[in-house]
């Protein structure tokens, strides 16, 4: 019973162990890299951005070809 208590408090232990090893090796960027990632960021929201923009034009045209139009 006791081995079995000792297993389950070994993988917080293991887990809090490997992410402060994780986060001491890491690094802040620097200004250029983070320019980048934010650069690359941007166009990838402006990209979505778009995207659901022309989606959301086209579910809501009123002349689709697919369907008559009643008025």
């Amino acid at each position: 019973m006791a081995d079995q208590v000792q297993e389950l408090l070994e993988v917080p232990r293991e887990f809090l162990r490997d992410g402060m090893q994780f986060m001491n090796r890491c690094q802040k960027p620097d200004r250029k890299e983070f320019l980048k990632i934010s650069q690359a960021v941007g166009v990838g929201f402006l990209i979505m951005g778009a995207v659901g923009f022309i989606v959301k034009l086209s579910k809501a045209s009123p002349l689709r070809l697919d369907r008559k139009v009643i008025r």
